[in-house]
């Protein structure tokens, strides 16, 4: 974290010193130059924290020293931060604030003082990197690497009882190993979270295979992340050797090219096993190969890691990905550890409430399961000594032998990232339990709080984006749902990691949570306040300058409580239940998110363009109904998404609608994202001067403002997703003079009557085009022919789009699709997939198509059809996929069988029955 604050104090003081001061004070000057040489001190530290950071955990001394340092990286980075906030008034402000020059320069020279007698105090008392390898052991018996390390040898004598919920995984192995008859040296690789019993599961087979003699020999190998090759390569050759010491050769004096020497002539013309276990990096790998020989006897070798991107060295089909236990297998798992003296080993039903309590901490891992079930096979087995264990149950401050651990392995997986990624993982501590975090907006934070630095050619959107694929890789970050593109869309965090990084946070100074009524000390280092359903009457805010972010989950909030934040970089407020933002709020200069989401918030304040940094405005699912005329000034802002809703019942929200943007959008230069707004031509002109945008919706369009349209889409070069809806249905939607098109484009949504029926010609050189959205198009049969032949669609929807009675899908035509939707097209009564025809479907949807009461013809060619989503579909076609339903086993093809919802409206409610079905049957 240390070293965190100094990276960012740098970076930002290069932006602020970057600004011409605002007036010629002399305190101002020295305000200046004092940063700037601040942060030059703190730099030069900055190795010397990586080093700090890393022994907090083992040395008490360092811990406090690095703590202190923390604190004046804080108080620098607010005198940044204050500085910026003071010139940004210009000359008369600037003089009027002449008291606040002085007191600004005043606490920096203390920071200055702080900064020096605590880099003196750090040779005074001895904290040097020399003596990292004399570091104590920590509290719960040893440091993280020596804990796995314990953990992983223990793998070999777990018992049978303690491996639940692998029997696939394991067969699976046991075939890739046994069966495969590939002669060539393959890789195999087992990742997971830390904890998740990746070790467990690959020593068990392991063990079995060594032991069949399959194999000529093998070799179990720890290799973690602090290895060195030579050391690597001698525990290999040991391993080998383990059996036959006699006949060792001194492979302890050998170098690197002798130890490959050796090995390859040890491995030559045998099948030989070798278990890398804990695999840090993928230079493990290119780094020992040489030495592995390859001459075609079926070698292997398992590979357990935590990161994905180390797994991908073995073959897409020669990976598992373990995921925690389900709520039966961790039972199983508990019960098993716990009572495993009893005959039975189960659990008495007087402790089952706690028994459920206590296993819903551990989350389904593994690891924190047998620990927890160890230290409650020594206690007494009544409620009140299980309810302790419940209470006192904290997985990063124990000091029991085996709670410790936990936290252990899995803070070595935060210990391994770099500063960039450790402050954007500690900032979704913000978030609450299982809590689905939506991407862009997650990015969007991180952008706003100053965690993404510009790289080479990437925008601060992308390089945030790889920040996000790069913690999701080293299993911190977890993918619940991915979009059209593969790209993740929403995620979550696993509970204990959660906990881990919460804690951190919290002992950090870098979030503050509170869900009471909350008095807070303005000498505490606050960087990020959140306030959980407070009553904001009784709060007592002072003046906190190093807040950073408030993520506000409030039944109120008042001027009175925004007047001390007005450092703030993040206003977050989710189901607010106010109508209106405070004036006070325009104080925030240094605010650069702002988000009222699904709140009851109708009005934004007049003098919004006094927010000159702000970044992102997010008025969606709100009840805004007008943007203030300044909002024109806010010439940073990247993204604005405004989407009204019409009814104050968050329960229904319904149709919402679109927002008119005021004079003056032209001045919006940085803008990427602009949604949901209502389009009229002067706006529509204004759009040219937007080259940077990546993502527009535009409403209300019709058959005048189409006339500027083309000109100004065809400035946008980047532009990835475009959306288009008409004014009424009475607007024909002329696309075709489109002289440039917008060829990038990878998502399109056409929403009204388009003219002749037909789709403009140039949607037919749209390769880069994923999703493709059409409704209320009126479109004939030829258009879908135009788009038949796209190489990269994978999801077509149309929405009461198509007026023809039949619509058939030829051999060859879309090639990637993945997804079609029917739905609305009350002339369509005849379908038909020839054979060869959109042989990558996976669903299909088909919803309120009133004529079509036979089941699709052809339907059987979809050989990749798993889904089948019928909605308020006429009962004809109903009742056939119904006579045709697979009692769950007893289907002739298992690989034919689709699973059918069917869904509809039921006296106001909406059901559905899910029936089982091989469709090839069914036709037949």
């Amino acid at each position: 974290m240390a070293e965190m604050i100094a990276i960012s104090l740098s970076a930002k003081v290069a932006a602020t010193l970057s600004r011409s001061p605002a007036a010629d004070i002399s305190s101002l000057v020295a305000v200046r130059s004092g940063i700037a040489a601040a942060a030059r001190d703190l730099e030069l530290l900055r190795a010397f924290l990586r080093f700090a950071d890393s022994r907090r955990g083992a040395d008490a001394l360092v811990s406090a020293w690095v703590d202190q340092i923390r604190d004046v990286g804080f108080e620098l980075e607010d005198a940044a931060d204050e500085y910026a906030f003071l010139s940004g008034g210009g000359f008369v402000r600037a003089c009027a604030n002449f008291g606040a020059w002085l007191a600004l320069a005043r606490r920096l020279g203390k920071a200055r003082v702080r900064l020096r007698d605590l880099s003196d105090a750090k040779e005074r008392y001895g904290i040097r990197p020399a003596s990292a390898s004399a570091s104590s052991s920590a509290p719960d018996g040893g440091t993280g690497p020596v804990v796995g390390q314990k953990l992983a040898e223990a793998a070999h004598f777990v018992e049978h009882g303690e491996i639940v919920g692998v029997a696939a995984h394991r067969r699976l192995l046991m075939k890739w190993l046994t069966e495969d008859l590939d002669s060539r040296r393959s890789l195999v690789a087992v990742c997971g979270m830390g904890g998740v019993g990746k070790t467990t599961l690959v020593t068990s087979v392991y063990k079995e295979v060594a032991a069949s003699r399959y194999f000529d020999c093998a070799a179990w190998v720890s290799v973690s992340k602090n290895f060195t090759t030579d050391d690597l390569l001698r525990k290999i050759a040991k391993e080998l050797h383990r059996d036959a010491r006699a006949g060792m050769p001194d492979i302890d004096e050998m170098d690197y090219r002798s130890l490959v020497e050796a090995l390859r002539g040890h491995l030559a013309n045998k099948r030989y096993l070798l278990l890398l276990d804990d695999v840090w990096d993928a230079n493990a790998w290119y780094e020992i190969r040489n030495a592995l020989v390859d001459d075609g006897t079926g070698s292997r070798i398992i590979i357990t890691t935590r990161s994905q991107d180390v797994a991908s060295l073995a073959a897409s089909t020669r990976i598992i990905m373990l995921e925690p236990l389900c709520e039966q297998e961790a039972w199983s798992l508990f019960c098993n550890t716990t009572f495993r003296k009893d005959d039975n080993r189960e659990c008495p039903h007087h402790l089952e409430h706690w028994a459920v309590k206590i296993l819903g901490r551990c989350c389904g891992l593994p690891l924190a399961i047998v620990s927890v079930g160890n230290l409650l096979a020594l206690k007494d087995r009544t409620e009140f000594a299980w309810k302790n264990v419940h209470d006192s149950l904290d997985w990063n401050e124990s000091s029991v032998r085996g709670i410790g651990q936990v936290s252990s392995i899995l803070n070595l997986s935060i210990d391994d990232l770099p500063y960039h990624l450790k402050r954007c993982l500690l900032y979704c501590s913000i978030y609450p339990e299982d809590f689905l975090i939506k991407r862009k907006i997650l990015i969007r934070l991180w952008i706003a709080e100053g965690y993404i630095e510009e790289k080479g050619q990437g925008t601060l959107e992308e390089i945030a984006d790889d920040y996000l694929n790069q913690l999701v890789q080293r299993s911190l970050l977890q993918v619940t749902l991915k979009n059209e593109f593969g790209r993740v869309k929403r995620l979550c965090i696993h509970d204990l990691i959660r906990d881990l990084i919460l804690q951190r946070s919290m002992k950090e100074g870098f979030i503050v949570f509170s869900k009471c009524s909350p008095a807070l000390e303005s000498s505490k280092k606050i960087r990020h306040l959140i306030l959980d359903r407070c009553e904001t009457d009784h709060i007592t805010v002072p003046k906190l300058t190093s807040i950073r972010s408030f993520n506000a989950f409030m039944a109120d909030m008042d001027s009175s409580v925004l007047s001390g934040f007005r450092l703030l970089t993040v206003l977050n407020l989710w189901f607010v239940q106010i109508d209106k933002l405070p004036s006070s709020l325009t104080n925030l200069l240094n605010l650069r998110y702002l988000g009222i989401r699904s709140t009851l918030i109708e009005e934004l304040p007049q003098e919004l363009g006094k927010l000159h940094h702000l970044q992102t405005l997010d008025t969606k699912w709100s009840m805004v109904q007008r943007l203030p005329p300044s909002i024109a000034k806010l010439k940073s802002l990247r993204h604005l998404i405004l989407y009204r809703r019409r009814s104050a019942d968050f329960r229904y929200p319904g149709p919402g609608s679109a927002i008119v943007f005021p004079q003056g959008l032209q001045n919006l230069t940085c803008l990427q994202t602009l949604k949901y707004v209502e389009a009229d031509e002067n706006m529509v002109k204004s759009l040219g001067s937007l080259k940077h945008m990546k993502s527009l919706e535009l409403f209300g369009v019709h058959e005048s403002i189409l006339v500027h349209l083309p000109s100004s889409i065809s400035k946008m070069s980047g532009l990835l997703r475009l959306g288009i809806v008409s004014r009424d249905a009475n607007v024909s939607l002329d696309l075709e003079p489109f002289s440039q098109p917008p060829i990038k484009l990878q998502r399109l949504s056409l929403t009204g009557m388009l003219a002749r029926g037909k789709l403009p010609s140039w949607v037919g050189r749209l390769d880069s085009l994923v999703q493709l959205r059409l409704c209320s198009c009126e479109l004939k049969g030829d258009s879908i022919g135009l788009l038949s032949s796209l190489p990269r669609l994978l999801h077509l929807t149309l929405n009461n789009a198509y007026s023809d009675k039949s619509l058939t899908f030829p051999e060859g035509c879309f090639p990637v699709l993945k997804k079609l939707s029917l739905h609305d097209l009350p002339n369509l009564s005849h379908v038909e997939f020839q054979k060869g025809s959109l042989v990558h479907l996976n669903e299909l949807i088909l919803g309120r198509c009133d004529d079509l009461t036979e089941i699709p013809q052809g339907i059987e060619n979809l050989t990749q059809l798993d889904n089948l989503e019928l909605f308020e579909m006429p009962s004809e076609i109903i009742q056939k996929i119904q006579d045709g339903e697979t009692l769950q086993g007893n289907y002739e093809d298992s690989q034919r069988t689709t699973t059918v919802k069917n869904i509809h409206w039921y006296n106001g409610q909406l059901l559905q029955k899910t029936i089982y079905t091989n469709l090839f049957t069914v036709q037949m």
